[in-house]
């Protein structure tokens, strides 16, 4: 890792040791956040743009989210969850898109994804309905009751410390438990397991199979490659398919 990681891994394992409880994902979503608001730090990418003006928020991500919705083969009638929500700049064109009721996001903190509600605004949330919750055992229960029918998470698993991986995964896999459900998400991939940042890790193919037993892998679209601290690594976008029931007839 370069110096300026390194100093941020050392404060994050000095917070550990005080903090054994908190998880790494909470302590990077809450310390960016509370800088945020103090002042200490100036809002940066998705946070920025939600604070930003109504139109670069909407183009920011409409991209992406069409991409996204594509693969999908989204229909209004479809539900989705979006895990790792931040500010909406992703959900925003799925809430909209969906019918009212149909879209479900989760976060590790709230802040991020209220911001976003205000960048939405009062009279698309009326009409669109949709629902929100920080990734806990109550949000969790809430949204795998919703029965998706799509799951996506953008820009999360590369920052997943390898400590929460497991359960990374095994929520996603819950998720998406509606036969059928498509599971489409984002990441590094590399031969070796690398750490490239304070907060990026890139793991083999094989790793993510593994961690999504009983999915199908229908697509691993891979990005253009690079070298990182002397391994190759490459983004790739993930499609999974939980099997539908006529598949086990």
């Amino acid at each position: 890792m370069r110096p300026a990681d390194e100093a941020r891994e050392a404060r994050y394992l000095k917070f550990k040791a005080k903090n054994p409880q908190v998880p790494f994902s909470r302590y990077l979503m809450e310390r960016q956040y509370r800088n945020m608001r103090k002042g200490d730090q100036a809002p940066s990418g998705a946070l920025r743009i939600a604070l930003g003006s109504p139109d670069e928020f909407w183009q920011s991500g409409r991209a992406k989210a069409e991409k996204l919705m594509a693969r999908a083969e989204l229909a209004p009638s479809h539900k989705a969850i979006e895990y790792g929500c931040g500010s909406l700049r992703i959900g925003a064109h799925f809430i909209r898109f969906l019918k009212a009721g149909h879209f479900l996001g989760l976060d590790v903190i709230d802040g991020f994804y209220e911001l976003g509600k205000r960048a939405l605004g009062p009279e698309l949330l009326s009409a669109k309905s949709p629902r929100f919750h920080v990734i806990d055992a109550a949000g969790l229960a809430m949204a795998e009751a919703f029965d998706a029918d799509v799951v996506f998470s953008n820009v999360v698993c590369v920052h997943v410390h390898p400590d929460e991986t497991a359960e990374y995964f095994r929520n996603l896999a819950r998720l998406a438990h509606k036969p059928g459900a498509r599971l489409l998400f984002n990441a590094h991939i590399s031969d070796v397991p690398l750490r490239f940042e304070f907060d990026g890790w890139s793991w083999p193919m094989a790793f993510y199979k593994n961690a999504l037993e009983g999915f199908a892998l229908v697509r691993a679209e891979l990005g253009r490659p690079r070298m990182q601290d002397g391994v190759q690594t490459a983004p790739v976008d993930f499609e999974f398919r939980r099997p539908s029931c006529d598949q086990f007839a």
